[in-house]
């Protein structure tokens, strides 16, 4: 049976609010497996009436399953994790992530962002660019740029999915069809062998049709999406112009990057 470090290396403070405690027992369980009640609430440094409450929690979003003391991942992926909950994973890398593409990005480009929550710490650095066109189908991005002088805001429209915070379907990749744009970046639930995957129909269908409408496509990928694991492949590695990745990969996963013939730049992650 799994021990309950990982619980403790997930979050330093993630007792501080109830919904970053959840996120790290999220966290803990995808990471190792199967863990204990009690091994968590040790780790975590609250009563394991606390853990219980927050797991029942949990299991009514389908995200865990409890079972005589032990936890299972339900979700077969991050993409399926609530939008704030997956914002809050890896999110010092993914603030290294944005830093580095936002400086891919010049005045007066029409850049794409997906709904991806890597993408969306790159906002506040893109409020700085003027003059600048973002195009989006995620409600974060486009609540957090509405009020920008600077910025075209052109939000994507179609079917709005609650759990995604985001715009998809046909209405929404036919829009998409009608717009060029000079960046489009992106991240994905899963990096395997030679492709980017996930789970979701209708997220790889709007996530292929950002891709073929611009001209330079950049991949957002912190470390942990290496041991994720999704059905579909949403595109080839080799889609991608650039690559970024924060310099928690392994070398044999750069090498596998390097394999796909993109620029693959390693971006440091303050404190590491």
């Amino acid at each position: 049976m799994a021990d309950s470090n990982p619980a403790a290396q997930t979050d330093a403070d993630a007792k501080a609010t109830p919904e970053r405690r959840r996120s790290a027992i999220v966290d803990a369980v995808l990471e190792d497996g199967t863990l204990r009640i009690e091994g968590l609430a040790d780790s975590l440094g609250v009563s394991a009436a606390t853990i219980y409450r927050d797991v029942q929690i949990l299991e009514d979003s389908g995200l865990l399953t409890l079972s005589k003391g032990e936890l299972r991942p339900r979700a077969s992926s991050t993409a399926e994790l609530p939008p704030r909950m997956r914002r809050i994973r890896s999110r010092i890398e993914k603030g290294a992530l944005a830093q580095a593409a936002a400086r891919l990005v010049s005045a007066g480009n029409a850049v794409i962002i997906d709904d991806s929550s890597t993408a969306l710490p790159m906002v506040p650095e893109l409020a700085k660019v003027n003059p600048l066109t973002v195009i989006t189908n995620s409600m974060p991005v486009a609540r957090s740029l509405a009020a920008s002088k600077n910025t075209e805001l052109v939000l994507i429209g179609g079917r709005y999915y609650p759990w995604a915070e985001a715009f998809y379907g046909s209405l929404g990749t036919g829009f998409v069809k009608n717009l060029r744009a000079d960046l489009c970046f992106m991240s994905d639930a899963a990096v395997w062998y030679d492709g980017v995957y996930n789970p979701t129909d209708y997220v790889t269908d709007m996530k292929r049709t950002m891709l073929e409408q611009s001209f330079h496509r950049v991949l957002m990928i912190d470390n942990s999406k290496f041991a994720r694991r999704a059905w579909q492949k949403t595109t080839s590695l080799t889609t991608f112009e650039t690559i970024l990745v924060d310099d928690g990969a392994t070398e044999q996963q750069l090498d596998m990057l390097a394999a796909s013939g993109a620029e693959v730049t390693v971006v440091p992650v303050p404190g590491r």
